[in-house]
């Protein structure tokens, strides 16, 4: 295999990948990241699948961009895209294509940031980091050289983590004020009435909410924030279908024929292995507890839960018991959500900020 050539999966039509030369000096290509090639007179955006076999007798054209640091589709969800399109004789861009972000996530750059004080001092990554994040390729370009297996270790023992850069088009940032010295005075009724409110928030607030009857105030937080008593900062927003209200968080003991299921269901989830279950019950016989159940196994055992319904009509009931039951780290993508909640859910599912998806 050619390390300067990489097999490349375009959003297009055809049943087949595109090989595409590495200009020189351009580092390895993850698996699953996004580069941007020439195809035809235009541009295209595909997914880098790996090292290829330069074709004889074709003259190659060159990526133009690699626009992912790290792999925005994960190697695991590659193959799963790729059995797929041979499974189902589809084109393998159009099956990767249904695993990226909406189109509202044009780029993304993966930042490296510290975590912690239990790092160590004399790791040259370490020390680049020590004065703030730093993108992967100004890292690696700092180094002089791939930090991705000295990154992968560091990340394994809790010193580093890698983010996506929350400045990338697509996400929505909303400012917070955060109460940062209790011991300033405030000037004025204003500056009085912003801090009393922070205050009563427990000494963080959205500043939109800060002040969202009295929009004069905002003048005030300003002062705040240069006078030190306040600080603003910048937070990437998630964007969500609204959920019924209410549900019932009680966890009800199971009949004797849910029970029964149940075990069957959880020794299954214990072998790790796939294994089909048929239930049959009428309605209101109690069988989303027995998948509740089901996916409470799954996640105590450190697992992840896709749950699909099988109409979106029923989709709000079941994500109010699902919130109900599990909390925020509930997740719900279907084709009625706008582009700005499809990408923001698709972010918290990716960013593994979301282990149960409905």
């Amino acid at each position: 295999m050619s390390e300067s050539c990489i097999a490349v999966a375009l959003p297009l039509p055809f049943q087949a990948t595109f090989t595409y030369r590495l200009p020189a000096g351009t580092a390895d290509v993850a698996r699953g990241a996004r580069v941007v090639v020439p195809f035809g007179k235009r541009r295209a955006i595909g997914v880098a699948l790996g090292p290829a076999e330069p074709p004889a007798g074709v003259e190659l054209k060159d990526i133009l961009e690699v626009i992912d640091d790290a792999p925005l589709v994960e190697p695991p969800l590659v193959d799963l895209a790729e059995w797929m399109a041979e499974y189902y004789l589809a084109p393998p861009g159009e099956c990767l294509k249904l695993l990226l972000p909406p189109a509202g996530l044009r780029a993304s750059r993966a930042v490296v940031r510290l975590v912690g004080p239990a790092v160590p001092t004399d790791d040259p990554v370490v020390a680049a980091l020590r004065d703030g994040p730093l993108r992967v390729s100004t890292l690696a370009h700092r180094l002089g050289r791939d930090p991705a297996a000295r990154l992968l270790k560091l990340r394994q023992q809790g010193a580093i983590e890698l983010v996506q850069d929350m400045g990338a088009p697509g996400f929505r940032l909303v400012q917070v004020a955060l109460l940062a010295d209790p011991n300033v005075v405030a000037k004025g009724k204003a500056q009085a009435d912003v801090l009393a409110r922070l205050v009563a928030k427990g000494g963080r607030a959205r500043v939109a909410e800060l002040i969202h009857d009295r929009p004069s105030l905002r003048s005030a937080v300003t002062r705040l924030s240069e006078r030190g008593a306040l600080r603003l900062v910048d937070e990437r927003d998630v964007r969500g279908p609204e959920a019924l209200p209410g549900g019932n968080s009680v966890r009800p003991e199971p009949t004797a024929d849910q029970a029964s299921v149940v075990a069957a269901l959880e020794a299954a989830v214990a072998e790790k292995g796939f294994r089909p279950f048929l239930l049959h019950g009428i309605t209101g016989s109690g069988k989303t507890e027995v998948y509740f159940r089901a996916a409470e196994r799954a996640l105590e055992a450190g697992r992840t839960v896709l749950i699909l319904v099988p109409e979106i009509a029923l989709t709000h009931m079941l994500v109010r018991a699902a919130i109900a039951r599990f909390g925020p780290t509930v997740a719900v993508q279907h084709s009625e959500l706008s582009v700005g909640e499809r990408h923001d859910q698709w972010w918290r599912i990716r960013d593994a900020e979301a282990r149960v998806v409905v």
